[in-house]
């Protein structure tokens, strides 16, 4: 059995304290954290009181990065940034001889995400993007039965989502948040998840229309949007979000010629001829966080690349602006094409 992966995390905010911690908890063979930063200390030092509540070894603890880097006999670090720091953070640390594990969207816009796109090469280093909705079991199981013809051909996808976000959601709270830097705001923050499953699923997109607006001042630049979407397989999608709205909850749907499947977080149904068919029960340990990190492990020990690369970050953002770019022109957009960055505040 190798000997744990020696983690530094390099903030420690929200996401942080309730998802990665939870998830490396669960994998004590995998991981040990060994060092913690942030520019807010005592946030740091709360995070070191609970890991060592929970493992009897407390972390060091930095106010600066670049000085856990210098000192700190890290295998890897976990990245918990604004999204605008990642392109910095993971390079400094690449360079310092890390694998790097960073949270989604891969950077805040498309040029500083494609200069990233050869660092786990260059630096002979795993660079994984935190997506962790590629590791939620019901995703995968979707994406298998789909493979598998389990639908026949894709031929429509839709999926209408509301996720609304209250001046008392904890995130709310995220002063890069309400000053985004990354195009759209809420928009891509939390459309890359919906794009990795879009794709994972039924592939790359060619080209999107779209139509944005903004229902609430306090979520610039714009928190609602409806696509269209063309897939290179030649289905055709359409994907609605808000996050100024409750709604109900409502399952990501895909119509094959020979059936479909009805998708949420924890189950898929698959229907034929208006009947269900077959469910499965799909529940993923801390929303398929302990999964990524199991993955991350693997690339870190084997030299593999994990399922959560550079491009497939660059890919999901890539499209987000696709969508936003087609808004703003009014236009159908050509996702692979040349995109211009749009609706950052």
């Amino acid at each position: 059995m190798p000997d744990p992966i020696r983690l530094g995390i390099i903030g420690t905010g929200l996401i942080v304290t309730g998802r990665h911690w939870p998830a490396l908890q669960s994998l004590p063979r995998d991981f040990r954290v060994v060092a913690l930063a942030n520019r807010t200390p005592g946030k740091a030092e709360a995070l070191a009181d609970q890991v060592r509540a929970a493992t009897r070894r407390r972390p060091a603890v930095y106010s600066d990065y670049r000085e856990l880097l210098a000192k700190e006999p890290v295998d890897a670090v976990s990245l918990a940034l604004p999204t605008c720091l990642n392109p910095e953070v993971i390079e400094a640390a690449l360079a310092a001889g890390c694998h790097v594990i960073a949270e989604k969207p891969i950077a805040a816009n498309l040029t500083d995400a494609a200069r990233m796109l050869s660092w786990a090469q260059a630096y002979g280093r795993t660079l994984m993007i935190a997506e962790n909705y590629r590791y939620v079991t019901s995703f995968r199981r979707a994406a298998a039965l789909i493979s598998e013809g389990a639908i026949g051909a894709p031929q429509i996808a839709r999926w209408s989502l509301y996720s609304h976000i209250a001046p008392s959601n904890a995130y709310y709270q995220t002063a890069w948040r309400q000053q985004p830097a990354h195009p759209g705001g809420y928009l891509s923050d939390g459309g890359v998840h919906q794009m990795a499953v879009l794709r994972m699923l039924l592939g790359d997109v060619a080209a999107v229309t779209a139509q944005v607006a903004a229902l609430r001042a306090d979520l610039p630049p714009a928190d609602t949007l409806h696509a269209s979407l063309r897939f290179l397989n030649g289905a055709l999608g359409s994907y609605d979000v808000t996050y100024a709205l409750p709604g109900p909850a409502t399952p990501l749907q895909i119509v094959g010629t020979e059936g479909a499947l009805l998708v949420t977080r924890d189950q898929v149904e698959r229907w034929r001829q208006g009947k269900i068919v077959q469910t499965w029960a799909e529940p993923s340990a801390q929303d398929g966080m302990a999964a990524m990190y199991q993955d991350f492990a693997h690339a870190v020990r084997t030299g593999q690349a994990p399922r959560s690369t550079a491009a497939e970050g660059y890919a999901d953002l890539q499209l987000i602006v696709a969508m936003l770019q087609a808004a703003e022109t009014g236009r159908e957009v050509a996702v692979d094409g040349e995109l211009f960055e749009v609706m950052s505040s």
